[in-house]
């Protein structure tokens, strides 16, 4: 079944893995002329379904195709596998590409606030008409919602899944 989110356009076609550092080279479809926008997410549809993966290094090579390396993947073994799969990038015109560019990629992050005490665990980020919503997972198993405030974040730490957040008082009890 092949991918068929509305808000997600397709990228290209992964052709072969590129060296041996877990780069793959990718045919850009037709309707992307001349540079493609730098990204910090594509998603690579994998049994049909769209899956997510963070950009690491994004170039244009001499033959016209484009390399990308994505975090974590370190081998062309680990990306021979992914030959033949199409790329998506997320499209959503009521955004700039700066403000869509890393949040429904966030769901398996841990938010911590300043004091490093655990607040919830991401499971689903809700892209709501007047923004996004974090879904977490709490403590004794609560559900929390927190509204995806850019302000509010301080630090992202996509090696440790983490996102340090500076959330006003009384946020969390909210969902009480």
């Amino acid at each position: 079944m092949p991918v068929s989110d509305k808000n997600l356009i397709l990228l290209g076609k992964i052709i072969r893995a590129h060296g041996y550092e877990g780069a793959v080279t990718l045919s850009a479809d037709d309707h992307f002329s001349g540079e493609l926008p730098e990204m910090e997410w594509v998603f690579i549809e994998i049994d049909g379904k769209p899956v997510p993966f963070f950009v690491s290094s994004f170039d244009e090579h001499a033959s016209g195709n484009f390399v990308l390396k994505f975090e974590g993947y370190d081998s062309s073994e680990a990306m021979s596998e992914f030959t033949g799969c199409r790329v998506f990038v997320k499209y959503d015109d009521r955004y700039t590409e700066d403000e869509q560019a890393s949040y429904p990629i966030l769901e398996g992050y841990e938010i911590i606030n300043q004091e490093k005490e655990f607040i919830g665990l991401v499971t689903k980020v809700m892209n709501l008409p007047m923004q996004y919503m974090l879904v977490l997972e709490g403590r004794d198993n609560r559900e929390l919602l927190i509204p995806l405030n850019e302000s509010w974040i301080l630090e992202i730490n996509k090696e440790e899944k983490v996102i340090i957040m500076d959330l006003p008082g009384g946020i969390t009890e909210i969902n009480d």
